[in-house]
């Protein structure tokens, strides 16, 4: 028993030996690490640093040693002060100056700069237009009143003034005519009745008339009335030379006189438009009939139709007196 306890006690004293020699190699390592924790970092020598770029360095005294000539730019025949500002635009690779206004220094042409920038003479100076660098800036609307910029320079109306417009009937276009055809034709006669025939509107139908008597075609109805009538020769296209009566007719609607030459017809159409307004939005004003009177949407504004052509309208406005006025407008199809 005595033998077994003490190889024991021999077995603890070798474990103890060797951790005893294992931690003090391991703190023999560990100060050789801490002597080099502690190692300065070297400076950097002044005879290290980058040369200089000599090349730059002169460039920049070169533009220091440089003398420049400040000269005024003339406007209108006088210099203007350095310390005001010129409003220069670079446009397709060409500069425009604002403040000028040749023909050939129109920056949005045809509008004149002075258009766009202001007029500064006037009291008080105009200011410049919204958006003047902007492409479109005759297609925009800057007092906001139903007309662009273009249409109130083309007009000579103030564009930053709503109360200053181009006359409304310029937004006004003629959109179509329609035509309802109301032929005639005179066949026969004896020179005191006639036989006269209407082929539109249909039905068809034909009257013997009398001379200074009225007739119809549609029942109850008397809408002409021959006045007189003569003899004449005309040439035929085919049968040449060849005598024909003439009658001279009134038309009790229209009290317009018209003449029909026997074989011949004679269109007495009426006439209706479709027109549009377009200030501001599209509005149609359709069955517009020559000889009548309409008005502009919303605005009371009563206009007398005076011709209807197939391109174009010709109106007048109408006055207190309720008659159309000498003025005429010319509305275009469009």
């Amino acid at each position: 028993m005595q033998n077994s306890q003490g190889n024991y006690e021999k077995i603890i004293l070798t474990i103890s030996s060797l951790l005893a020699i294992g931690v003090a190699v391991w703190l023999v390592l560990q100060s050789q690490g801490f002597e080099e924790s502690l190692a300065l970092a070297q400076a950097t020598s002044k005879n290290d640093l980058n040369a200089p770029n000599n090349q730059a360095v002169v460039g920049a005294i070169e533009t220091i040693k440089k003398k420049y000539s400040w000269v005024s730019p003339v406007r209108n025949g006088k210099a203007v002060p350095l310390n005001k500002s010129v409003l220069l635009v670079m446009k397709d690779g060409k500069l425009f100056d604002l403040l000028l206004s040749d023909p050939d220094n129109q920056f949005r042409s045809p509008m004149t700069n002075v258009f766009l920038t202001g007029d500064l003479t006037k009291n008080p100076p105009e200011s410049q237009l919204p958006h003047i660098f902007s492409p479109n800036v005759g297609d925009l609307d800057a007092d906001e009143d139903g007309f662009s910029n273009l249409e109130e320079f083309n007009a000579k109306t103030n564009p930053r003034d709503a109360n200053s417009m181009p006359p409304l009937t310029n937004k006004l276009f003629l959109r179509q005519r329609i035509s309802h055809d109301y032929i005639l034709k005179m066949v026969s006669g004896d020179g005191s009745t006639f036989q006269i025939q209407r082929l539109k509107p249909e039905p068809k139908s034909s009257k013997f008339a009398p001379v200074n008597e009225g007739f119809g075609f549609e029942k109850g109805v008397v809408r002409f009335k021959i006045l007189s009538s003569k003899k004449d020769t005309i040439q035929h296209p085919t049968l040449g030379p060849m005598e024909v009566f003439i009658l001279k007719v009134l038309d009790l609607s229209t009290n317009k006189e018209f003449e029909l030459t026997q074989g011949k017809e004679v269109n007495l159409a009426e006439y209706e438009a479709e027109l549009e307004f377009r200030w501001k939005k599209r509005q149609t004003i359709p069955n517009v009939k020559e000889g009548k009177t309409f008005q502009l949407p919303g605005l009371g504004k009563t206009y007398y139709i005076l011709k209807l052509e197939e391109t174009k309208a010709v109106i007048a406005p109408v006055g207190n007196d309720g008659r159309p006025t000498p003025e005429t407008i010319e509305i275009q199809q469009g």
